[in-house]
């Protein structure tokens, strides 16, 4: 998407999962400073003060910079009137339509994010799962994921779809792995960057 499960334990709010199974810390440091410590390579090791909690505004400079990072791999640059807009407003984008935005936050450093939103009928749409380098390969990104999972079955969709870069391979292996089909379905629909094609996937809830 351009757009290992931990175990629940039951101490934990629906809306937050932390890498040692606890409760984040009181009063954490600022968040959303416009610098390198949003780009995920802070401090790899273990990840132990990490936590998915919801999205605040103040968080939309990490969010920016770790998304930014991975286009920046493929030489793709951000598009805020069109294609990337919707992280314009993040809040009005997702919250106030009905979805959510959740963010990973490792001791005040924006290490990684995922959305929902609503779609027809009975879907969503999984947006923008993204984590700075040092945090793939971890297990994070099935977090993420699952935590967008989980609010969805919550509110009663049943069915989830994504649109993903073809490059984005890793992703890929990742929704099969966690119960996504890969369809044929293709499209390029970014004008900034016309050689960027988006795969279609979708999974039963």
């Amino acid at each position: 998407m351009r757009g290992r499960r931990e175990d629940e334990r039951p101490h934990l709010r629906p809306d937050e999962v932390h890498a040692d199974g606890g409760r984040p810390d009181e009063g954490r440091p600022g968040l959303g400073r416009p610098d390198e410590r949003h780009l995920g390579g802070g401090r790899p090791a273990g990840c132990a003060g990490a936590v998915i909690r919801p999205y605040r505004p103040e968080d939309k400079p990490g969010v920016v910079a770790v998304i930014k990072s991975v286009y920046d791999d493929f030489n793709y640059i951000l598009d805020f009137d069109v294609f990337d807009a919707d992280l314009v407003d993040i809040q009005s984008t997702y919250e106030d339509a009905g979805g959510a935005f959740w963010v990973l936050d490792d001791g005040g450093m924006i290490a990684g994010c995922v959305g929902v939103l609503p779609k027809e009928g009975d879907a969503c749409e999984l947006k923008r799962l993204y984590l700075g380098k040092a945090y793939r390969r971890r297990g994070w990104g099935t977090r993420l994921l699952a935590m967008a999972r989980g609010w969805a079955i919550a509110r009663g969709f049943r069915r989830m779809v994504l649109w993903s870069d073809v490059l984005f391979e890793p992703a890929h292996r990742l929704y099969v792995k966690s119960g996504f089909r890969a369809t044929r379905e293709t499209r390029a629909i970014d004008p900034t960057n016309p050689t960027s094609v988006e795969r279609f996937f979708e999974a039963d809830l």
